[in-house]
């Protein structure tokens, strides 16, 4: 036997908003008004005396439901619908969900007490009831849960209504929490003393006092189905009789009772970007020159707008910044497999300095471990160019030695010293150190100065090339044919190779990242043709482990030098490797860690949530800053030349 469908309703879960109140302490009491009228949401959006309610769960957590009742399931639905979009236009960053539920007659014999609450009208000061029930619901050590109904209608009852008064009556069924044991015969002294609570401060002295009904479990099916209010047809009443007063229902304006949305609201508070310009082009997520990152919000409430990166546009750089558990590894590995399915051609280079089995995420790559037999960096590459690969080697070694003034010139010499003896430079890179000290040795330099400074060369040299496992990884390989490592002819054909260097120091992953960075900016060609198209890309996490500032500020400490030096160095070939088609993507926690090229030298910015002093780098903005201290998870606020909005990030389908 099918159970008889009553009607149904719609409920609008409000899932988040932003604070709406009337904070303004004018004098003038029009404008006051006008005002709590405007951030109230006792009011009647559609105009046609349908009756609205709300409803406040008080349990293990908070809820907010509005809710409406029609005969079909069409109607209501039409009417959830339309009401969301209103509340959306009256309150900035609220969102929610539509949920359309039926009435089963058999489900609404409701065997729970239910009080109501009456208030009286138009009281001289505003009523706080909402106060009352986010009060409540902070209670520690509450005992007894609450769901508050609050059903109105716009006055229809008087032969001259009026537009801004509302029939109004509050309902709360109280039980006791699971989770807290109260003896039974407390039970009901707990119960009324929260229904006393609710009913505090809402009289008005001296004889008209807010009171507590008790009502009949049958008064559950005139709640749910919207039916408390009295008709004139109810009583036959033609247009001009007047409605009998002893039945009269309360009535209450917006301006007499706190429906509005205080700073306090246990909901969640949106992220909003105040100088927000986004550009929305005709462009799917599946466009082939275009990566689909995730949904833009606009006035705290995801949009259907895209937010896309341009593949080409990556030769300008892209930085991701965000605290671990943020997003932004999974974003990373979104848009690099996104990039390798879109453009295959397209020669992918992750570096991984911090994470274990990173290439479970990448099982198109090629992997290189450290230290192993096929991983290998070459400390020069010999080539027809050997003047400039003699020059960026030697800036590159000086900087990771933290070697001031004489350290490029000294390892120039050695190197020019070496290739035009034999037109080749030593296998191994601790045979090269040695010819370092050599060529001091012969200097005709004062012999307590030339000591000096070859004992700093050795102790940075012993401090650095310890490890067996370097000197094999860095010495140069075997043959004409095999001077560039596997690796990078793969990554060169436009292959996706990851390098773990997980295994190193990280001095070591700051010299053989620099290493690599070097031997792309010596073997790339600048493209000919100016297409501006991207050839090649360079992902890193955890960046600060090659392009970190110095903890030691001292500028005379070797780590200081080397840092100053790594920057100089990279300002110029960050910025020069458009004209080759490279990008790189540099993602770290803690951006304020790095150097400046890694941050001025990328045009495009994703930030998640930043902690200080992250946040403050990326805008002057007190409020931005404050939000990029609070973002939710997978929400980034985005920066480009054109456009700059908040987002959350797509879904990892991958």
């Amino acid at each position: 036997m099918e159970m008889e469908i009553v009607g149904y309703n719609s409920r609008i879960k409000i899932t988040q908003v932003l604070p709406c109140v009337s904070d303004d302490v004018t004098g003038d009491t029009k404008i006051r008004r006008d005002k709590l009228l405007r951030t109230s949401w006792l009011y009647d959006p559609f105009g046609d005396n349908l009756t609205y309610g709300v409803e406040f769960n008080v349990n293990k957590g908070f809820s907010w439901e509005f809710f409406m009742y029609a005969k079909t399931a069409e109607k209501v639905e039409e009417l959830g619908d339309a009401l969301l979009m209103n509340l959306q236009e009256k309150y900035k960053g609220l969102d929610g969900k539509v949920s359309v539920y039926p009435l089963y007659s058999k489900y609404l014999e409701i065997n729970r007490r239910l009080h109501e609450i009456i208030i009286p009208q138009h009281p001289p000061i505003r009523y706080q009831f909402l106060r009352k029930i986010i009060n409540y619901y902070k209670t520690p050590q509450r005992k007894i849960d609450a769901n508050i109904f609050i059903l109105w209608k716009r006055d229809d009852l008087h032969i001259q209504p009026d537009p801004l008064s509302y029939m109004l009556r509050i309902f709360i069924s109280l039980n006791p929490n699971q989770n807290c044991s109260i003896n039974f015969g407390k039970q009901e002294s707990s119960i009324n003393a929260v229904l006393r609570y609710f009913i505090s401060d809402m009289s008005i002295p001296p004889y008209i006092k807010a009171e507590i009904k008790s009502l009949s479990p049958i008064n559950w099916i005139d709640l749910l189905t919207c039916n408390v209010f009295p008709k004139r047809s109810d009583y036959g009443l033609g247009p001009g009789q007047n409605f009998p007063r002893e039945v009269m229902p309360k009535f209450i304006r917006s301006n007499e009772i706190d429906f509005d949305i205080p700073h306090e609201m246990p909901l969640l508070n949106p992220p909003i970007l105040e100088n927000r310009n986004s550009i929305n082009l005709p462009i799917s997520k599946n466009d082939p020159n275009f990566i689909y990152i995730g949904k833009k919000m606009k006035d705290g409430v995801l949009s259907t707008d895209l937010g896309l990166i341009e593949i080409d546009g990556l030769t300008t750089h892209l930085n991701i910044f965000g605290k671990t558990g943020t997003g932004k590894s999974t974003l990373i590995k979104m848009i690099l497999n996104d990039l390798h399915n879109k453009r295959p051609d397209v020669g992918l280079l992750i570096l991984n300095l911090a994470k274990p089995y990173l290439e479970d995420d990448y099982p198109m790559a090629h992997v290189y471990k450290f230290p192993s037999e096929k991983f290998r960096v070459p400390y020069i590459i010999p080539f027809d160019r050997a003047m400039i690969s003699i020059k960026e080697t030697s800036n590159v070694f000086a900087a990771c030695l933290g070697l001031k003034h004489m350290g490029p010139g000294i390892f120039s010499e050695t190197f020019q010293i070496c290739y035009s003896k034999i037109k080749r430079f030593p296998k191994e890179v601790k045979a090269f150190f040695s010819c370092v000290d050599e060529c001091m040795k012969a200097k005709a330099w004062e012999p307590e100065f030339k000591q000096h400074i070859r004992t700093a060369f050795k102790r940075r040299i012993s401090e650095m090339f310890y490890r067996p496992d370097l000197e094999a990884t860095l010495n140069l390989l075997e043959g004409e044919s095999s001077d560039i490592p596997e690796w990078f002819i793969k990554w060169k054909e436009g292959e996706t190779v990851l390098l773990d260097l997980t295994k190193c120091l990280e001095d070591e992953q700051h010299l053989i990242g620099m290493l690599i960075l070097n031997m792309i900016e010596i073997l790339i060609s600048i493209d000919k043709e100016k297409t501006n198209k991207l050839k090649y890309l360079i992902a890193m996490d955890e960046a600060h482990r090659i392009l970190g500032k110095s903890n030691d500020k001292h500028p005379e400490s070797p780590e200081f030098i080397m840092k100053n030096r790594t920057n100089a160095h990279f300002s110029r070939n960050f910025n020069e490797w458009r004209a080759k088609g490279i990008g790189i993507i540099t993602a770290d926690q803690h951006p304020h860690l790095l150097l400046e090229v890694a941050i001025d030298s990328a045009r495009n910015k994703i930030l998640f949530q930043l902690g200080y002093p992250s946040n403050q780098i990326f805008t002057g903005n007190m409020r931005e800053r404050e939000m990029l201290l609070t973002l939710w998870e997978r929400y980034a606020l985005v920066i480009t030349n054109a456009e700059r909005y908040l987002m959350k990030t797509a879904d990892d389908i991958i």
